[in-house]
Protein backbone atom coordinates (compact mmCIF):
# COMPACT_ATOMS: atom_id res chain seq x y z
CA UNK A 1 0.00 0.00 0.00
CA UNK A 2 2.99 2.70 0.34
CA UNK A 3 4.05 1.93 -2.51
CA UNK A 4 0.92 2.43 -4.52
CA UNK A 5 0.54 6.09 -2.40
CA UNK A 6 3.68 6.68 -2.93
CA UNK A 7 2.59 6.11 -7.01
CA UNK A 8 -0.11 8.61 -6.73
CA UNK A 9 1.42 11.34 -5.19
CA UNK A 10 4.24 11.54 -7.19
CA UNK A 11 1.76 11.32 -10.09
CA UNK A 12 -0.15 14.25 -8.68
CA UNK A 13 3.36 16.42 -7.93
CA UNK A 14 4.08 15.43 -12.09
CA UNK A 15 0.89 17.26 -13.04
CA UNK A 16 0.62 20.13 -10.82
CA UNK A 17 4.21 21.01 -8.87
CA UNK A 18 5.95 24.35 -10.31
CA UNK A 19 8.09 26.77 -9.06
CA UNK A 20 8.94 30.12 -9.73
CA UNK A 21 12.64 29.27 -7.72
CA UNK A 22 13.47 27.60 -11.32
CA UNK A 23 14.43 29.40 -14.18
CA UNK A 24 12.05 26.59 -15.75
CA UNK A 25 8.90 26.93 -13.78
CA UNK A 26 7.03 24.43 -15.39
CA UNK A 27 8.91 21.22 -16.87
CA UNK A 28 12.20 21.01 -14.09
CA UNK A 29 10.37 21.10 -10.76
CA UNK A 30 7.99 18.18 -12.17
CA UNK A 31 10.77 16.08 -13.49
CA UNK A 32 12.42 16.49 -9.93
CA UNK A 33 9.43 15.13 -8.21
CA UNK A 34 9.32 11.86 -10.99
CA UNK A 35 13.04 11.30 -10.09
CA UNK A 36 12.62 11.98 -6.10
CA UNK A 37 9.13 9.96 -5.79
CA UNK A 38 10.42 7.29 -8.09
CA UNK A 39 13.85 6.95 -5.84
CA UNK A 40 11.89 6.49 -2.25
CA UNK A 41 9.42 4.19 -4.54
CA UNK A 42 12.77 2.16 -5.52
CA UNK A 43 13.98 2.13 -1.81
CA UNK A 44 10.89 1.10 -0.38
CA UNK A 45 10.60 -1.77 -2.97
CA UNK A 46 14.36 -3.04 -2.58
CA UNK A 47 13.42 -3.50 0.96
CA UNK A 48 9.98 -5.13 0.58
CA UNK A 49 12.10 -7.67 -1.78
CA UNK A 50 14.12 -8.69 1.24
CA UNK A 51 11.39 -8.48 3.93
CA UNK A 52 7.82 -8.75 2.01
CA UNK A 53 6.16 -6.02 4.10
CA UNK A 54 3.94 -3.93 2.06
CA UNK A 55 0.85 -5.62 0.78
CA UNK A 56 -1.71 -3.86 -0.88
CA UNK A 57 -5.55 -4.98 -1.33
CA UNK A 58 -7.07 -5.55 -5.24
CA UNK A 59 -9.64 -2.78 -4.39
CA UNK A 60 -6.91 -0.35 -2.81
CA UNK A 61 -5.25 -0.34 -6.62
CA UNK A 62 -9.13 0.60 -8.31
CA UNK A 63 -9.05 3.18 -5.68
CA UNK A 64 -5.57 4.32 -7.11
CA UNK A 65 -6.28 4.16 -10.72
CA UNK A 66 -9.57 6.07 -9.60
CA UNK A 67 -7.43 8.97 -8.55
CA UNK A 68 -5.40 8.96 -11.60
CA UNK A 69 -8.93 9.76 -12.97
CA UNK A 70 -9.85 12.71 -10.59
CA UNK A 71 -5.66 13.67 -11.26
CA UNK A 72 -6.51 14.36 -14.82
CA UNK A 73 -9.81 15.61 -14.26
CA UNK A 74 -8.77 18.11 -12.32
CA UNK A 75 -6.15 18.75 -14.71
CA UNK A 76 -8.98 19.38 -17.55
CA UNK A 77 -11.31 21.53 -16.06
CA UNK A 78 -8.14 23.87 -14.30
CA UNK A 79 -7.23 24.53 -17.56
CA UNK A 80 -10.52 25.31 -19.10
CA UNK A 81 -11.02 27.53 -16.38
CA UNK A 82 -7.96 28.95 -16.40
CA UNK A 83 -8.28 29.83 -20.16
CA UNK A 84 -12.15 31.13 -20.32
CA UNK A 85 -12.68 32.62 -16.63
CA UNK A 86 -12.51 36.57 -16.61
CA UNK A 87 -9.19 37.63 -17.30
CA UNK A 88 -7.94 34.61 -18.96
CA UNK A 89 -6.43 34.26 -22.16
CA UNK A 90 -8.80 32.23 -24.10
CA UNK A 91 -7.89 28.99 -26.43
CA UNK A 92 -4.23 30.36 -26.88
CA UNK A 93 -3.84 30.41 -22.87
CA UNK A 94 -5.35 26.34 -22.92
CA UNK A 95 -1.83 24.59 -20.81
CA UNK A 96 -2.93 23.76 -17.49
CA UNK A 97 -0.39 23.65 -15.22
CA UNK A 98 2.04 22.55 -18.26
CA UNK A 99 4.37 25.13 -20.54
CA UNK A 100 2.29 24.55 -23.63
CA UNK A 101 -0.94 22.68 -25.25
CA UNK A 102 0.69 19.77 -26.24
CA UNK A 103 1.91 19.22 -23.27
CA UNK A 104 -1.65 19.67 -21.59
CA UNK A 105 -2.81 17.56 -24.20
CA UNK A 106 -0.46 14.57 -23.62
CA UNK A 107 -1.28 14.12 -19.79
CA UNK A 108 -4.47 14.05 -20.72
CA UNK A 109 -4.48 11.74 -23.30
CA UNK A 110 -2.40 9.05 -20.83
CA UNK A 111 -5.33 9.40 -18.19
CA UNK A 112 -7.94 9.22 -20.74
CA UNK A 113 -8.03 5.28 -20.69
CA UNK A 114 -8.61 5.42 -16.90
CA UNK A 115 -11.71 7.13 -17.98
CA UNK A 116 -13.24 4.79 -19.67
CA UNK A 117 -12.11 2.04 -17.61
CA UNK A 118 -14.31 4.17 -14.90
CA UNK A 119 -17.11 4.17 -17.34
CA UNK A 120 -17.10 0.48 -17.88
CA UNK A 121 -18.18 0.13 -14.22
CA UNK A 122 -21.60 0.79 -11.98
CA UNK A 123 -23.09 3.32 -9.99
CA UNK A 124 -21.17 6.77 -9.28
CA UNK A 125 -18.19 5.32 -10.47
CA UNK A 126 -19.84 5.02 -14.37
CA UNK A 127 -21.20 8.79 -13.63
CA UNK A 128 -17.50 9.76 -12.61
CA UNK A 129 -15.85 7.96 -15.57
CA UNK A 130 -18.23 9.91 -17.85
CA UNK A 131 -17.70 13.18 -16.64
CA UNK A 132 -13.91 12.90 -16.31
CA UNK A 133 -14.28 11.51 -20.00
CA UNK A 134 -16.51 14.31 -21.46
CA UNK A 135 -14.47 17.21 -19.99
CA UNK A 136 -10.79 15.35 -21.07
CA UNK A 137 -12.46 15.82 -24.81
CA UNK A 138 -13.51 18.76 -24.68
CA UNK A 139 -10.25 20.02 -23.09
CA UNK A 140 -7.90 18.32 -25.60
CA UNK A 141 -10.59 19.31 -28.75
CA UNK A 142 -10.16 23.10 -27.04
CA UNK A 143 -6.21 23.00 -27.06
CA UNK A 144 -6.10 22.55 -30.95
CA UNK A 145 -3.54 19.88 -30.67
CA UNK A 146 -4.03 17.74 -33.45
CA UNK A 147 -1.76 15.13 -32.33
CA UNK A 148 -4.36 15.09 -29.07
CA UNK A 149 -7.21 14.57 -30.92
CA UNK A 150 -6.15 11.74 -32.95
CA UNK A 151 -4.90 9.96 -30.16
CA UNK A 152 -7.81 10.16 -28.32
CA UNK A 153 -9.77 9.16 -31.06
CA UNK A 154 -7.36 6.20 -31.76
CA UNK A 155 -8.27 5.18 -27.90
CA UNK A 156 -11.61 5.85 -28.03
CA UNK A 157 -12.33 3.50 -31.28
CA UNK A 158 -10.09 1.00 -30.48
CA UNK A 159 -12.20 0.94 -26.66
CA UNK A 160 -15.44 0.66 -28.47
CA UNK A 161 -14.49 -1.64 -31.28
CA UNK A 162 -15.27 -4.66 -28.83
CA UNK A 163 -18.09 -3.03 -27.56
CA UNK A 164 -19.76 -2.11 -30.64
CA UNK A 165 -22.43 -4.61 -31.85
CA UNK A 166 -21.70 -4.15 -35.51
CA UNK A 167 -19.97 -6.20 -37.96
CA UNK A 168 -15.96 -5.45 -38.20
CA UNK A 169 -16.50 -4.70 -41.81
CA UNK A 170 -18.68 -1.63 -40.89
CA UNK A 171 -17.21 -0.78 -37.86
CA UNK A 172 -13.24 -1.07 -39.88
CA UNK A 173 -15.13 0.91 -42.68
CA UNK A 174 -16.55 3.76 -40.52
CA UNK A 175 -13.28 4.10 -38.29
CA UNK A 176 -10.85 4.62 -42.08
CA UNK A 177 -13.55 6.98 -42.87
CA UNK A 178 -13.42 9.11 -39.91
CA UNK A 179 -9.90 8.95 -39.94
CA UNK A 180 -9.09 10.32 -43.24
CA UNK A 181 -11.64 13.29 -43.06
CA UNK A 182 -10.28 14.00 -39.70
CA UNK A 183 -6.76 14.30 -40.65
CA UNK A 184 -7.60 16.39 -43.56
CA UNK A 185 -9.62 18.63 -41.74
CA UNK A 186 -6.67 18.71 -38.76
CA UNK A 187 -4.01 19.36 -41.65
CA UNK A 188 -6.02 22.47 -43.27
CA UNK A 189 -6.74 24.28 -39.74
CA UNK A 190 -2.83 24.43 -39.36
CA UNK A 191 -1.47 24.06 -42.70
CA UNK A 192 1.45 26.32 -42.32
CA UNK A 193 2.61 24.49 -38.98
CA UNK A 194 1.87 20.91 -40.60
CA UNK A 195 4.14 22.22 -43.95
CA UNK A 196 6.70 23.66 -41.27
CA UNK A 197 6.71 20.05 -39.81
CA UNK A 198 7.32 18.57 -43.17
CA UNK A 199 10.54 20.62 -43.46
CA UNK A 200 11.23 19.37 -40.00
CA UNK A 201 11.30 15.78 -40.80
CA UNK A 202 12.67 15.85 -44.06
CA UNK A 203 16.31 17.59 -42.26
CA UNK A 204 15.60 14.53 -39.44
CA UNK A 205 15.82 11.85 -42.27
CA UNK A 206 18.70 13.60 -43.97
CA UNK A 207 20.62 13.29 -40.48
CA UNK A 208 19.63 9.69 -40.01
CA UNK A 209 20.76 9.50 -43.74
CA UNK A 210 24.39 10.12 -42.71
CA UNK A 211 24.08 7.89 -39.34
CA UNK A 212 21.46 4.89 -40.18
CA UNK A 213 22.79 2.40 -37.36
CA UNK A 214 24.29 4.06 -34.41
CA UNK A 215 22.25 7.18 -34.80
CA UNK A 216 23.70 11.13 -33.09
CA UNK A 217 23.41 10.18 -29.54
CA UNK A 218 21.56 11.16 -27.08
CA UNK A 219 21.40 15.18 -27.68
CA UNK A 220 22.61 14.65 -30.92
CA UNK A 221 19.60 16.43 -32.62
CA UNK A 222 19.83 19.31 -30.62
CA UNK A 223 23.73 19.44 -31.52
CA UNK A 224 23.24 19.05 -35.67
CA UNK A 225 19.84 19.73 -36.24
CA UNK A 226 19.82 23.56 -37.10
CA UNK A 227 23.23 23.15 -39.34
CA UNK A 228 21.03 20.00 -41.31
CA UNK A 229 18.21 22.72 -41.63
CA UNK A 230 20.76 25.63 -42.83
CA UNK A 231 22.30 23.01 -45.33
CA UNK A 232 19.45 22.66 -46.82
CA UNK A 233 18.32 26.53 -47.04
CA UNK A 234 21.84 27.03 -48.92
CA UNK A 235 20.92 24.15 -51.59
CA UNK A 236 17.79 25.34 -52.39
CA UNK A 237 17.20 29.17 -50.94
CA UNK A 238 14.37 29.43 -52.99
CA UNK A 239 12.28 26.90 -50.96
CA UNK A 240 8.75 27.34 -49.90
CA UNK A 241 9.66 26.39 -46.46
CA UNK A 242 11.76 29.40 -45.91
CA UNK A 243 9.27 31.64 -44.99
CA UNK A 244 8.02 28.71 -42.06
CA UNK A 245 11.63 28.17 -40.74
CA UNK A 246 11.80 28.58 -37.18
CA UNK A 247 14.66 27.33 -34.65
CA UNK A 248 14.00 24.01 -34.05
CA UNK A 249 14.56 21.90 -30.76
CA UNK A 250 12.85 18.92 -31.35
CA UNK A 251 11.83 16.57 -34.62
CA UNK A 252 8.01 17.02 -33.66
CA UNK A 253 7.68 13.22 -33.73
CA UNK A 254 8.90 10.54 -31.21
CA UNK A 255 10.40 7.90 -33.45
CA UNK A 256 12.28 10.56 -35.36
CA UNK A 257 13.93 11.90 -32.26
CA UNK A 258 14.62 8.35 -31.52
CA UNK A 259 15.80 7.10 -34.91
CA UNK A 260 18.45 10.22 -35.08
CA UNK A 261 19.54 9.49 -31.38
CA UNK A 262 20.03 6.06 -31.71
CA UNK A 263 19.39 5.06 -35.52
CA UNK A 264 17.51 1.85 -37.22
CA UNK A 265 18.69 0.20 -33.83
CA UNK A 266 16.73 2.19 -31.84
CA UNK A 267 13.89 1.38 -33.88
CA UNK A 268 14.22 -2.03 -33.45
CA UNK A 269 14.37 -1.98 -30.11
CA UNK A 270 11.19 0.10 -29.37
CA UNK A 271 9.60 -2.35 -31.81
CA UNK A 272 10.55 -5.10 -29.67
CA UNK A 273 9.15 -3.86 -26.62
CA UNK A 274 6.09 -2.71 -28.10
CA UNK A 275 5.45 -6.70 -29.07
CA UNK A 276 6.51 -7.47 -25.98
CA UNK A 277 3.56 -5.77 -24.09
CA UNK A 278 0.63 -6.66 -27.32
CA UNK A 279 1.97 -10.17 -26.50
CA UNK A 280 1.58 -10.13 -22.75
CA UNK A 281 -1.79 -8.69 -23.31
CA UNK A 282 -2.86 -10.76 -25.77
CA UNK A 283 -1.49 -13.69 -23.64
CA UNK A 284 -4.15 -13.00 -21.13
CA UNK A 285 -6.53 -10.17 -21.83
CA UNK A 286 -8.31 -8.71 -18.42
CA UNK A 287 -9.94 -5.14 -18.31
CA UNK A 288 -6.77 -3.91 -16.25
CA UNK A 289 -4.59 -5.07 -19.06
CA UNK A 290 -6.42 -3.30 -21.59
CA UNK A 291 -6.18 0.15 -19.85
CA UNK A 292 -2.94 -0.35 -19.78
CA UNK A 293 -2.32 -1.29 -23.57
CA UNK A 294 -4.93 1.73 -24.45
CA UNK A 295 -2.18 4.15 -22.47
CA UNK A 296 0.54 3.05 -24.60
CA UNK A 297 -1.97 2.82 -27.46
CA UNK A 298 -2.33 6.86 -26.40
CA UNK A 299 1.49 7.75 -26.38
CA UNK A 300 1.84 5.73 -29.85
CA UNK A 301 -0.56 8.23 -31.76
CA UNK A 302 0.81 11.32 -29.98
CA UNK A 303 4.48 10.46 -29.99
CA UNK A 304 3.56 10.27 -34.35
CA UNK A 305 3.52 13.83 -34.41
CA UNK A 306 4.42 15.77 -31.46
CA UNK A 307 6.37 15.36 -28.24
CA UNK A 308 4.89 13.55 -25.04
CA UNK A 309 7.73 11.74 -23.69
CA UNK A 310 9.26 15.55 -22.73
CA UNK A 311 6.51 15.14 -19.67
CA UNK A 312 7.32 13.11 -16.40
CA UNK A 313 3.81 12.53 -16.14
CA UNK A 314 3.42 10.13 -19.39
CA UNK A 315 6.69 8.46 -18.28
CA UNK A 316 5.28 7.82 -15.35
CA UNK A 317 1.98 6.72 -16.74
CA UNK A 318 3.68 4.33 -19.38
CA UNK A 319 5.84 2.59 -16.72
CA UNK A 320 2.16 1.93 -14.67
CA UNK A 321 0.80 0.81 -17.86
CA UNK A 322 3.34 -1.90 -18.52
CA UNK A 323 3.79 -2.77 -14.72
CA UNK A 324 -0.05 -3.91 -15.27
CA UNK A 325 0.18 -5.69 -18.61
CA UNK A 326 3.74 -7.51 -17.40
CA UNK A 327 2.73 -7.92 -13.59
CA UNK A 328 1.70 -12.05 -14.56
CA UNK A 329 4.76 -12.75 -16.96
CA UNK A 330 5.92 -15.15 -14.23
CA UNK A 331 7.57 -15.76 -10.74
CA UNK A 332 11.68 -14.80 -9.79
CA UNK A 333 13.43 -16.67 -7.22
CA UNK A 334 14.15 -15.25 -3.82
CA UNK A 335 18.07 -14.87 -4.62
CA UNK A 336 17.16 -13.04 -7.73
CA UNK A 337 15.09 -10.64 -5.73
CA UNK A 338 17.58 -10.33 -2.85
CA UNK A 339 20.26 -9.40 -5.66
CA UNK A 340 17.92 -7.06 -7.86
CA UNK A 341 17.29 -5.59 -4.17
CA UNK A 342 20.73 -4.93 -3.84
CA UNK A 343 21.55 -3.20 -7.29
CA UNK A 344 18.29 -1.31 -7.15
CA UNK A 345 19.62 0.26 -3.66
CA UNK A 346 22.59 0.89 -5.22
CA UNK A 347 20.63 2.68 -8.51
CA UNK A 348 18.69 4.57 -6.46
CA UNK A 349 21.53 5.96 -4.04
CA UNK A 350 23.55 7.22 -7.18
CA UNK A 351 20.38 8.65 -8.82
CA UNK A 352 19.03 10.24 -5.73
CA UNK A 353 22.88 12.11 -5.26
CA UNK A 354 22.89 13.27 -8.51
CA UNK A 355 19.53 15.02 -9.32
CA UNK A 356 20.19 16.24 -5.46
CA UNK A 357 23.38 18.15 -6.90
CA UNK A 358 21.49 18.87 -10.18
CA UNK A 359 18.33 20.51 -8.29
CA UNK A 360 20.61 22.79 -6.52
CA UNK A 361 22.11 23.67 -8.83
CA UNK A 362 18.84 24.44 -10.83
CA UNK A 363 18.33 27.09 -7.76
CA UNK A 364 21.73 28.54 -7.78
CA UNK A 365 20.97 28.96 -12.07
CA UNK A 366 17.35 30.90 -10.94
CA UNK A 367 19.19 32.83 -7.95
CA UNK A 368 22.14 34.01 -10.51
CA UNK A 369 19.51 35.23 -13.42
CA UNK A 370 17.56 37.04 -10.62
CA UNK A 371 20.55 38.60 -9.25
CA UNK A 372 21.96 39.98 -12.69
CA UNK A 373 18.31 41.24 -13.31
CA UNK A 374 18.48 43.25 -9.94
CA UNK A 375 22.15 44.86 -11.48
CA UNK A 376 24.16 42.85 -8.32
CA UNK A 377 26.56 41.57 -11.17
CA UNK A 378 29.93 39.68 -8.51
CA UNK A 379 26.69 38.39 -7.03
CA UNK A 380 25.74 36.76 -9.87
CA UNK A 381 28.74 36.10 -11.68
CA UNK A 382 29.68 34.10 -8.50
CA UNK A 383 26.40 31.90 -8.49
CA UNK A 384 26.93 31.14 -12.67
CA UNK A 385 30.15 29.69 -12.11
CA UNK A 386 29.26 27.83 -8.81
CA UNK A 387 26.19 26.28 -10.75
CA UNK A 388 28.88 25.90 -13.97
CA UNK A 389 30.18 22.86 -12.17
CA UNK A 390 27.41 21.17 -12.28
CA UNK A 391 25.54 22.47 -15.42
CA UNK A 392 28.46 22.33 -17.90
CA UNK A 393 26.88 20.00 -20.10
CA UNK A 394 23.51 21.50 -20.11
CA UNK A 395 23.24 23.77 -23.37
CA UNK A 396 20.74 26.04 -22.46
CA UNK A 397 22.82 27.10 -19.37
CA UNK A 398 25.84 27.35 -21.43
CA UNK A 399 23.77 29.88 -23.61
CA UNK A 400 22.75 31.56 -20.64
CA UNK A 401 25.87 31.98 -19.29
CA UNK A 402 27.46 33.15 -22.09
CA UNK A 403 25.06 35.70 -22.85
CA UNK A 404 25.55 37.03 -19.04
CA UNK A 405 29.82 37.02 -19.64
CA UNK A 406 29.02 38.81 -22.99
CA UNK A 407 26.86 41.27 -21.15
CA UNK A 408 28.93 42.23 -18.45
CA UNK A 409 32.54 42.49 -20.70
CA UNK A 410 33.80 39.34 -19.92
CA UNK A 411 34.58 38.55 -23.66
CA UNK A 412 37.03 35.97 -23.58
CA UNK A 413 35.16 33.99 -20.95
CA UNK A 414 32.11 34.29 -22.97
CA UNK A 415 33.54 32.86 -26.02
CA UNK A 416 34.91 30.06 -24.55
CA UNK A 417 31.42 29.54 -22.62
CA UNK A 418 29.80 29.59 -26.15
CA UNK A 419 32.29 27.24 -27.75
CA UNK A 420 31.41 24.75 -25.16
CA UNK A 421 27.67 26.06 -26.04
CA UNK A 422 27.88 25.33 -29.71
CA UNK A 423 30.07 22.13 -29.49
CA UNK A 424 26.52 20.18 -27.69
CA UNK A 425 24.03 23.34 -29.35
CA UNK A 426 23.20 24.51 -32.94
CA UNK A 427 21.25 27.45 -32.83
CA UNK A 428 19.80 30.26 -34.32
CA UNK A 429 20.31 33.09 -31.33
CA UNK A 430 23.65 31.33 -30.32
CA UNK A 431 25.15 31.66 -33.77
CA UNK A 432 24.54 35.56 -33.67
CA UNK A 433 25.83 35.40 -29.65
CA UNK A 434 28.64 33.54 -31.42
CA UNK A 435 29.10 36.33 -34.25
CA UNK A 436 29.21 39.53 -32.32
CA UNK A 437 31.83 37.96 -29.67
CA UNK A 438 34.24 37.41 -33.14
CA UNK A 439 33.12 40.96 -34.35
CA UNK A 440 34.03 42.49 -31.10
CA UNK A 441 37.29 41.22 -31.22
CA UNK A 442 38.12 41.70 -34.66
CA UNK A 443 37.85 38.65 -35.93
CA UNK A 444 35.28 39.94 -38.91
CA UNK A 445 35.95 36.62 -41.16
CA UNK A 446 34.74 34.05 -38.34
CA UNK A 447 31.65 36.45 -37.54
CA UNK A 448 30.91 36.97 -40.98
CA UNK A 449 30.18 33.00 -41.23
CA UNK A 450 28.19 32.92 -37.88
CA UNK A 451 25.92 35.42 -39.42
CA UNK A 452 25.26 33.66 -42.81
CA UNK A 453 25.13 30.45 -40.83
CA UNK A 454 21.93 32.47 -38.49
CA UNK A 455 20.86 33.33 -41.83
CA UNK A 456 20.73 29.92 -43.01
CA UNK A 457 19.51 28.75 -40.51
CA UNK A 458 16.31 31.14 -40.19
CA UNK A 459 16.06 32.69 -43.85
CA UNK A 460 12.50 34.76 -42.37
CA UNK A 461 14.80 36.49 -40.49
CA UNK A 462 16.30 40.13 -40.62
CA UNK A 463 18.65 40.45 -37.92
CA UNK A 464 21.47 37.98 -39.22
CA UNK A 465 21.62 40.26 -42.54
CA UNK A 466 20.77 43.48 -41.07
CA UNK A 467 24.03 43.20 -38.95
CA UNK A 468 26.21 41.58 -41.74
CA UNK A 469 25.38 44.46 -44.53
CA UNK A 470 27.07 46.63 -41.48
CA UNK A 471 30.18 44.55 -40.96
CA UNK A 472 30.60 43.93 -44.80
CA UNK A 473 30.52 47.94 -44.86
CA UNK A 474 32.49 48.50 -42.35
CA UNK A 475 35.30 46.24 -43.91
CA UNK A 476 35.20 47.35 -47.13
CA UNK A 477 32.57 45.31 -49.13
CA UNK A 478 30.02 47.88 -49.79
CA UNK A 479 28.82 45.82 -53.42
CA UNK A 480 28.16 42.65 -51.39
CA UNK A 481 26.52 45.33 -48.66
CA UNK A 482 24.32 46.23 -50.95
CA UNK A 483 23.17 43.40 -52.57
CA UNK A 484 22.51 41.84 -49.29
CA UNK A 485 20.60 45.75 -48.32
CA UNK A 486 18.15 44.90 -51.32
CA UNK A 487 17.30 41.60 -50.15
CA UNK A 488 16.60 42.85 -47.13
CA UNK A 489 14.61 45.58 -48.45
CA UNK A 490 12.80 42.92 -50.62
CA UNK A 491 11.98 40.19 -48.23
CA UNK A 492 8.59 39.02 -47.16
CA UNK A 493 7.71 39.76 -43.27
CA UNK A 494 6.71 37.25 -41.76
CA UNK A 495 6.07 38.71 -38.39
CA UNK A 496 5.46 42.97 -38.27
CA UNK A 497 7.07 44.83 -35.68
CA UNK A 498 8.53 47.91 -35.11
CA UNK A 499 12.36 46.32 -35.41
CA UNK A 500 11.54 45.20 -39.21
CA UNK A 501 10.30 47.99 -40.26
CA UNK A 502 13.04 49.79 -38.97
CA UNK A 503 15.15 47.70 -40.51
CA UNK A 504 14.04 47.95 -43.82
CA UNK A 505 14.05 51.69 -43.51
CA UNK A 506 17.52 51.78 -42.20
CA UNK A 507 18.72 49.54 -45.83
CA UNK A 508 16.22 51.43 -47.67
CA UNK A 509 18.10 54.48 -46.61
CA UNK A 510 21.80 52.95 -47.31
CA UNK A 511 21.09 51.60 -50.58
CA UNK A 512 20.38 55.23 -51.89
CA UNK A 513 23.35 56.86 -49.79
CA UNK A 514 25.47 54.11 -51.45
CA UNK A 515 24.09 54.78 -55.35
CA UNK A 516 24.49 58.38 -54.72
Amino acid sequence: MIRWLLFFFTAAGTLFFSSSRFVDPWLVPKWGILVAGMVVWGLVTAVHWVYPFDRCPVRFRSWVEGGLVALVGVEACYGLFRAFAPGGGGVASLTGTLDNAAGFAACLCVGFPFCLRLMGGTGWRRYAGVAAATVVLVAVALSASRAGILSLLAVSAVWAWKRLRFSPRVKGTTLAVLLLLLAGLLYGVKKDSADGRLLIWRCSLEMMKDRPLQGWGLGGFEAHYMDYQAAYFERHPDSRYAPLADTVQYPFSEYLNIGVAFGVVGWLAVAAWLVCLGRAYVRRPTVEKESGLLVWLAVVVFAAFSYPLMYPFVWLMLAYASVRLLEDVGTVRPLLLQAGAVCLLATCGWVGSRTYRRMKAELVWAEAVAASSLGQTEEAMEKYRRAYSVLWADRYFLYNYAAELHRHGQQDEALRVAGACRRRWADYDLELLLAELYEQRGEDVRAEAHYRRASLMCPNRFVPLHRLVLLLDRTGWADEAVRLARQLVEKPVKVPSFQVDWIKKEMNDYIIKQCE
